[in-house]
């Protein structure tokens, strides 16, 4: 059996060529690109300057791009302008000044079509050879539509989940409030204040949510799609597939590679 100074001496012996293997891997897209396998995980490096330098494609989906690529160079605040994307920037400063991993940082952020959810970040410093943090690495996972414990106003978790849960018919503002203990005012503001839009407009971009999966995963025809999210007719779905996406139900289909 070693003695405990012979351990210590093969541990910092490990340690030591363990820091010189590691230090001597270049980090390229090629490595990053192992997340792609590993579709929970939203992975993205950034430079000093916010610029997105790397990102999955799944995570460059959620940001309404079509391909990894175009999300590249792209800034926090060009693709979720407003406060969202300054609380961003406040928890990278933090990494950029510390040199050191935020973890477990709770965040909303949002899809495709404009719809807040809630993720769990992970942010990691990248240094230059000088060793000076010149950027960062994150890793970041779907809260999967319940809100974490910990985060600001989870009085109205109640509402979200009815909103997403009940797509057909648009629930009563009067049950949504009863939901949480609030007035239909009161509801309407925490809505508001939370996600910057109002309890109709976030039931909407659930539906539109929803239609983006059953697109992009079923071979349903368009207007049997429009029928089972309760919109009266096709070229309503349209419209209102339109005004979220920036596209209609079809050119969606085709840029996910679908007919």
């Amino acid at each position: 059996m070693l003695k405990t100074s012979s351990r210590v001496r093969c541990a910092s012996g490990a340690a030591a060529r363990q820091e010189s293997f590691l230090g001597s891997v270049v980090l390229d897209a090629s490595l990053l690109g192992l997340f792609e396998h590993l579709p929970e995980v939203n992975c993205f490096v950034k430079n000093r300057a916010g610029e997105t330098m790397f990102a999955t494609r799944n995570w460059a989906v959620r940001h309404g791009f079509q391909e990894a690529v175009e999300m590249l160079l792209k800034t926090d605040a060009e693709m979720t302008p407003g406060p969202l994307a300054a609380g961003y920037a406040a928890a990278d400063d933090v990494v950029y000044r510390t040199g050191r991993p935020l973890l477990g940082t709770v965040e909303l952020c949002i899809d495709e079509v404009g719809l807040p959810d809630w993720y769990v970040t992970h942010k990691f410093p990248l240094r230059g050879r000088g060793g000076r943090v010149i950027g960062l690495v994150g890793v970041s996972l779907a809260c999967h539509e319940s809100d974490p414990r910990g985060v600001p106003n989870t009085r109205i978790t109640p509402a979200t989940r009815a909103l997403q849960r009940e797509l057909v018919e648009f629930p009563k503002p009067a049950r949504l409030g009863k939901l949480c203990g609030l007035s239909v005012r009161q509801l309407q503001r925490c809505f508001e204040e939370s996600f910057g839009i109002s309890p109709r407009t976030y039931w909407m971009k659930c539906r539109i949510r929803a239609a983006c999966e059953r697109l992009r995963s079923a071979s349903q025809p368009i207007a049997v799609v429009a029928q089972e999210l309760g919109f009266c007719d096709q070229s309503g779905f349209t419209a209102h597939f339109r005004k979220h996406t920036g596209q209609t139900p079809r050119g969606y289909r085709l840029k996910a590679g679908l007919k």
